[in-house]
């Protein structure tokens, strides 16, 4: 059995990889939970930084999806303007969350984020790249986001249905100084809501793959990588703030006081509007966990 190292530095880490995306004050932990040992800490952070990707997915694809002011974040405090004009392209729309705006979800922002609209998605041919989404001292809760998501029209028409492809490259940096690196591609595809101009009945299929590193002191202290099971593509409705089903390969690599490798499978279920879902480690038994995870339920 290896020995693994663990620097009590790493726990404001942890702690805020498992919080960032929900209230600290929410616990699926049951009374008399056993205490996570280093190596599970390590895993549940990793499975939360996968998770924390997956929302700031759905968050891209609202911003560039939305055309009017009222709906274009899910903190409708923010003041959203466009330069030269909507109208006209290439345009600015900038989302400003000023010095903290806190959204229906209970997260505060802060910062800006600036999509840059280069065609008409109306009428571009398939292939274009429709939108760029860079951050300006952009931060989610006490999380400092940088980097470029790029927004691809695959195929569709006006009102849809529409198949998009979105690549990203994002840096999370912590208060303590830690960086996420997180690079991934993925393409949404409608489903449903496309015979309408409303947003709230569109649905998409999402399939993909991502890859992310955690470093700190410049030390990687793991990596990971996700794909959407092929078999149990991922679905997301717009009037939901979840993913609802399919399902995400994981494969983790702690690099601290030795390798070591796990693989995870993570099942958003069957079609409930809720933060719940299902994981198994290395092939053993499914547990049902509330995400971001709180405390590690699985045996390794």
């Amino acid at each position: 059995m290896k020995n693994y190292v663990f620097s009590y530095r790493m726990l404001p880490v942890i702690a805020l990889a498992i919080c960032v995306l929900q209230s600290c004050q929410k616990s699926n932990a049951p009374t008399g939970q056993p205490a996570t040992t280093p190596q599970q800490a390590q895993l549940m952070a990793a499975t939360n930084m996968i998770y924390s990707a997956s929302v700031t997915d759905n968050e891209t694809l609202n911003d560039v999806m939305a055309a009017g002011e009222s709906a274009d974040s899910i903190s409708h405090c923010a003041i959203i303007t466009f330069t030269p004009s909507r109208t006209l392209y290439p345009h600015q729309k900038v989302i400003d969350f000023g010095t903290g705006c806190t959204g229906a979800d209970g997260h505060t922002r802060k910062g800006k984020k600036i999509v840059t609209v280069l065609v008409d998605p109306k009428t571009a041919p398939a292939g274009t790249e429709i939108s760029e989404v860079t951050f300006e001292n952009y931060y989610l809760d006490t999380i400092n986001i940088t980097g470029v998501v790029k927004e691809f029209l695959v195929a569709g028409s006006d009102p849809g249905p529409k198949v998009l492809r979105f690549e990203s490259e994002k840096s999370i940096f912590s208060p303590n100084g830690d960086k996420n690196i997180i690079s991934g591609t993925h393409v949404f595809t409608q489903t449903e809501g496309a015979n309408t101009l409303t947003r709230s009945d569109d649905v998409y299929e999402i399939t993909g793959h991502a890859e992310g590193t955690e470093t700190l002191d410049g030390a990687t202290i793991f990596t990971w990588t996700a794909d959407v099971d092929d078999a149990h593509h991922v679905i997301k409705p717009v009037a939901c703030n979840y993913r609802t089903q399919g399902g995400i390969k994981i494969n983790i690599t702690l690099l601290t006081g030795g390798d070591a490798a796990f693989t995870e499978y993570l099942d958003y279920g069957e079609g409930s509007c809720d933060n719940l879902a299902t994981l198994s480690i290395n092939g053993g038994t499914p547990q049902q966990v509330t995400l971001p995870i709180l405390f590690w339920p699985l045996s390794l």
